[in-house]
């Protein structure tokens, strides 16, 4: 196989803020070679950068992402879990974004809440490039994560997702509960990490969110779709679905969400990301 003797301006800038966060070239040498580029071409391009010599970029056209349908699409427009019947409101296929009502009780919602006000703190994002996890002014809003199971009530909501997602718990990362005040919001952003941060270990890639709201939002505080046109409003018990990875690897650029300042009152809600494969290591 021919191996590849030129790189795109996002490589270009990945490479720079790498060697600026201290990794060795040599380090970034061999990944782009396992990566399938030409070795001398590696070492001659890393040399030019770290000299501040300019080199030539070549515009990349993406592979058109291939939309798979995942199984909660398939389910008809009432979803029975062992304790709940969830209903389909709307389904959008591209990207898929599925808007559910029921999947939360008032109850549930309450005692969420209740339990996670003592525990909050500042919320943190991924880096898009260096997939640092640090706090950003993009994102202003107060969070706590739960470990599976880590109350009866957590361990009823992971396996009703469960069973509403068709993803095993196993493949779940850790309930995060999120409070948004007035004028808090997280701009646009994906859930999926860099492609350099995935590790099989720890589940691989994230392909699917379910977002679930546990309040009603007196003004603002809407998740916006961007890309799609689609701004949902939080209702209480509700929750959105929306699906971002495929088996092929790729991931689902249309999927770019975000969520406005609330204007007014607060904004609660609990997230659940749902990785490719079993987490085998958790934190």
């Amino acid at each position: 196989m021919e191996k590849i003797a030129h790189i795109s301006s996002e490589l270009k800038d990945w490479i720079l803020n790498t060697l600026k966060s201290g990794v060795h070239p040599e380090q970034i040498a061999n990944a782009m070679i396992k990566k399938g580029f030409d070795p001398i071409f590696s070492y001659k391009t890393l040399l030019k950068l770290m000299n501040n010599n300019p080199i030539e970029t070549v515009i990349r056209e993406p592979r058109p992402y291939l939309y798979e349908i995942p199984e909660i699409c398939k389910k008809g427009t009432i979803i029975s879990t062992s304790d709940r019947d969830i209903k389909v409101l709307m389904k959008i296929e591209k990207p898929f974004i599925v808007y559910l009502d029921n999947v939360l009780s008032d109850e549930e919602c309450d005692r969420l809440i209740e339990i996670s006000i003592s525990r909050l703190k500042p919320s943190k994002v991924v880096d898009s490039v260096t997939g640092e996890i640090k706090t950003a002014s993009g994102r202003t809003s107060s969070g706590t994560y739960y470990q599976l199971n880590e109350t009866a009530l957590i361990g009823r909501i992971e396996q009703r997702l469960a069973e509403l997602t068709d993803f095993p718990i196993e493949n779940g990362e850790g309930m995060q509960v999120l409070n948004y005040k007035v004028g808090e919001e997280y701009k646009p952003h994906f859930d999926y990490f860099p492609e350099n941060k995935i590790q099989l270990s720890t589940g691989g890639q994230r392909i699917g969110t379910v977002l679930m709201y546990l309040n009603n939002v007196q003004a603002g505080g809407e998740t916006i779709f961007p890309k799609a046109g689609i701004s949902v409003t939080p209702k209480k018990g509700s929750a959105v679905f929306f699906h971002y990875g495929n088996s092929e690897g790729q991931v689902d650029r249309m999927s770019l969400h975000s969520s406005i300042p609330v204007v007014e009152g607060e904004k609660w809600v609990a997230t659940k990301w749902l990785r490719q494969s079993e987490i085998v290591e958790r934190f």
